[in-house]
């Protein structure tokens, strides 16, 4: 167990207490995760937001949800990665060890890890909906700042959640009981999507028009936008949410390796991204590091990824390193995990953007798009050709854009490279989702389960 482990799973300990747990199922624990045992009950909303002391202090809790060890500051990130061709096992852990051979079984403890801590970022949201129309004590002006950041959050939740999954509960109320918990139920995915983008509809409406990076803002509320229009497939949706993020002057960086500093600085490129610090860590270049630089090697680049990128690429000698025989992932620096961590940067709506327009056959702007990111990153240019040829570039560059950000496997499960990728391996074409957690499902029957577990 790590000092960081060990420090996030401390911090999260004030998290617990505010009542922003969602209780979907008792609490089990894997050789990645701290012996601590949460309350199955939260504290009631109504004596956890009070006055502006308190209502800061939950709209902070939403965003402590999101840093958790099993959220963005490491599993779900990971996970993103080694379910897909990017990355491989290189450690002891079981339960990674099983995303990494597309054989994951229902009593997995980190992708339920994973889901509950998911759906305690959506109730932290919820807990701080449920109290603004009686926060008198708050100004207008704030007060509507903190529905919009809560209705962005909680629409990242449930789109991060149904990426894996596919059909989820959709939770819009505040959950403060095991009992509570249990009747929850499975939406299908039409259902996520519409309260996800209503959400992102509220979110907009309210939110402030300021340029934040480490908290959610108009930026991150349209960038999001354009990421789900994205995953529908609504193409003309998609690109019109990117090019509203366009307008608002966010550019590409000139060197990759800016984005990436120790300590997280601010860049042009950052929409939304989660501090991190050396009293509240991440374990994301731990696992990558080698035990030489001082971590513990748990999953590695692929020899595939390697290969992916052309000789002269900078991402490639910033994400992929060499240290003795061992070939880790250096796009994250920080062993002790003060990085920031981007939830979403311009890059990525710039390729959105490109898909979009390809999608649409118009392939000379896709390929303006796409050629943005491959100069900053010294390649040279693509050219138009066949529609699927420049949809293929897109792809391709969305994978060595952003590797080890964790949007490999979903990419690759919504653009069907999943499916040959499990037959070649021999794992089950199932596999494409992950299994709803049965120790959920056991307290909640209408948590269906996925085909082939």
């Amino acid at each position: 167990m790590t000092r960081a482990i060990q420090t996030n799973a401390i911090m999260r300990i004030r998290q617990w207490a505010s009542g922003a747990l969602l209780a979907l199922a008792a609490v089990g624990c894997s050789a990645d995760d701290i012996l601590t045992t949460p309350p199955t009950t939260a504290v009631a909303a109504t004596t956890a937001i009070t006055d502006p002391v308190s209502a800061a202090a939950a709209v902070a809790g939403m965003y402590d949800a999101l840093g958790s060890g099993r959220y963005y500051g490491t599993d779900f990130v990971i996970f993103g990665d080694l379910s897909s061709d990017n990355t491989s096992h290189s450690g002891t852990f079981s339960t990674y060890r099983n995303a990494d051979q597309n054989a994951l079984l229902a009593d997995n403890t980190t992708t339920a890890g994973i889901w509950r801590q998911i759906y305690t970022g959506i109730n932290t949201a919820n807990n701080v909906l449920a109290r603004m129309p009686d926060a008198t004590y708050l100004t207008t002006a704030l007060r509507d700042q903190y529905k919009g950041e809560a209705y962005f959050l909680r629409a990242l939740g449930h789109h991060n959640a149904t990426k894996l999954w596919g059909a989820v509960p959709v939770v819009t109320q505040p959950t403060t009981s095991a009992e509570e918990a249990g009747q929850v139920a499975r939406a299908d995915t039409a259902t996520v999507y519409r309260q996800i983008l209503a959400d992102l509809d509220s979110a907009e409406k309210y939110i402030g028009s300021g340029k934040r990076t480490t908290t959610a803002s108009l930026g991150a509320v349209r960038a999001l936008r354009a990421r789900v229009k994205l995953y529908r497939a609504d193409w003309a949706g998609a690109l019109a949410a990117a090019q509203s993020v366009d307008a608002m002057g966010y550019t590409l960086v000139p060197t990759y390796s800016d984005l990436f500093s120790l300590t997280g600085s601010a860049t042009a490129e950052d929409i939304f991204r989660l501090r991190f610090s050396d009293t509240d860590q991440n374990s994301e270049s731990y696992y990558y590091f080698p035990k030489t630089l001082g971590g513990r090697y748990e999953v590695a680049p692929t020899t595939d990824l390697r290969s992916a990128y052309a000789a002269t690429d900078t991402r490639l000698a910033w994400n992929i390193q060499t240290s003795g025989t061992r070939v880790y992932g250096a796009k994250f620096r920080s062993v002790s995990g003060t990085e920031h961590m981007h939830v979403i940067r311009y890059a990525e709506v710039v390729l959105i953007e490109a898909e979009a327009l390809a999608r649409l056959n118009r392939l000379a702007e896709a390929v303006v798009q796409l050629n943005k990111v491959r100069t900053r990153a010294g390649v040279a240019p693509v050219a138009a050709t066949t529609q699927q040829a420049v949809i293929d570039a897109i792809i391709l560059e969305r994978r060595l854009e952003l590797a080890f950000e964790g949007d490999r496997w979903p990419d690759m499960v919504r653009t069907g490279l999943a499916t040959s990728f499990l037959a070649a391996k021999g794992a089950k074409t199932t596999q494409a989702l992950y299994p709803v957690p049965q120790r959920d499902r056991d307290v909640a029957p209408g948590l269906t389960q996925n085909a082939g577990y």
